[in-house]
């Protein structure tokens, strides 16, 4: 057993170090204790749903790079893939038993109710009328290396110890070489990126800086082909390798620089939607996930599973959504505009049940979060937060109109045929 005041961190699907409140408490712990160690913990947070593959290829980019950081720093990262944080405090007992253990959380703009708790709004332009104060900003990089003032190193005999029962970092799924560039998995994909907090923040500054990307981000974020039409903050988000109030900070920074811009105020609205979707979660339980949504009200199905089995391989029989599925499949990713022509397209034209879907998306998408992939899903089946269908009907896209106003010369139906 390992001696010596302890404090763990389990970074709960946080993979960065830039904006972790939890690290700040750890570091106040430690130094109100005069002194003690600190290590941090990598497992699946409590309640994870297993990741899909394209997934598991950017939490690997990201522990990697993570475990790399932390052991120049001297602090240990035990890394345990597949077990939930609760088994790997577990499996890690006959050696550390710490004093204190904090739990790291999802990146949000607001860290209590922006709306009313009690009453919380059911549609989205309620919830921005309600909302009171700005977001907080977000935290610096905490001085967490053994030579911060109160921290204690480690002994090369016990980092052995540790190392010796922790799982290591997770080694990269089978699949195409992870290395970063065009050639990154499939050539065609539009989020050649690898999924590290250093190629987050880096995408951040090149998005919102060093390109015109945010100023067209709302006549662009529409557009099918391509690694610039949109932000791709998205995949960052998903794994905790960027913070949402690091986005929200630099939006700020933008505006202050080059004034006030129709893609900027656009984005802040997508960051709001992120926001609404999570707390809404939090707001409705268990309903927000069930098949009758936040409306209680069943919509009409049928649970053809070869159906659905020929769906998710591409073989729907409608070639534009069959090649929205083959670039899913292939890379994880997918347009906001084409999502939402899949979304329609599987409720209103297969009419198979809408969490099917859902939970397709959840497994396949890089960006994947459970509150957002159901808020979305859940929006265009009737049964959410779309203000249409409260008493009406479900949305429903004309494709062949949509196709001709965001695809005209079929450039992305040619790049997945």
């Amino acid at each position: 057993m390992l001696d010596g005041f302890t404090v763990l961190v389990a970074l709960e699907g946080q993979w960065r170090l830039h904006d972790q409140p939890v690290l700040h408490q750890a570091m106040d712990l430690v130094r109100g204790h005069q002194g003690g160690r600190l290590v941090l913990l990598a497992a699946r947070a409590e309640g994870q749903r297993l990741r899909g593959p394209h997934q598991r290829k950017l939490d690997h980019d990201a522990l990697r790079a993570l475990h790399a950081r932390t052991e120049a720093l001297g602090i240990p990262l035990l890394c345990f893939p597949e077990l939930p944080t609760a088994a790997a405090l577990e499996a890690l007992a006959p050696v550390l038993q710490p004093d204190a253990v904090l739990y790291g959380e999802q990146s949000r703009l607001f860290a209590d109710w922006p709306a009313s708790k009690a009453k919380f709004p059911r549609v989205f332009g309620e919830f921005r009328r309600q909302i009171q104060g700005a977001p907080e900003p977000p935290l610096p990089e905490p001085e967490i290396s053994v030579l911060a003032n109160g921290l204690e190193a480690w002994s090369a005999g016990e980092l052995e110890t540790l190392r010796h029962r922790s799982m290591g970092p997770p080694a990269p799924p089978p699949g195409p070489s992870p290395e970063r560039g065009p050639n990154r998995g499939d050539p065609r994909s539009a989020f050649p990126f690898r999924g590290d907090e250093a190629s987050a923040l880096e995408r951040l500054q090149h998005y919102v800086f060093d390109s015109d990307g945010l100023k067209t981000y709302k006549a662009s974020r529409n557009q099918l082909v391509g690694s610039e039409f949109s932000s791709k903050f998205s995949p960052f988000l998903a794994n905790g390798s960027m913070s949402v109030r690091r986005i929200w900070h630099a939006l700020e920074a933008h505006q202050a620089i080059f004034g006030p811009s129709e893609g900027c105020e656009w984005m802040r609205q997508e960051l709001l939607w992120r926001e609404f979707f999570l707390w809404s979660e939090r707001a409705h339980g268990e309903a927000f996930h069930s098949e009758s949504g936040i409306q209680g009200r069943l919509p009409k199905a049928n649970p053809n599973r070869e159906l659905f089995r020929r769906w998710t391989r591409a073989e729907c029989g409608h070639e534009r959504i069959d090649a929205q599925m083959r670039e899913l499949n292939a890379t994880g990713y997918l347009s906001n505009r084409g999502r939402q022509w899949v979304a329609s397209h599987f409720v209103n034209s297969l009419q198979l049940p809408w969490t099917w879907g859902a939970r397709y998306f959840e497994w396949m998408l890089i960006d994947a979060d459970p509150a957002l992939n159901t808020g979305n899903w859940a929006y265009l089946a009737g049964v959410g937060s779309d203000p249409r269908s409260f008493g009406g009907s479900p949305r429903r896209f004309d494709l062949e109109g949509q196709a001709k106003r965001y695809d005209p010369d079929g450039s992305h139906m040619q790049l997945w045929r």
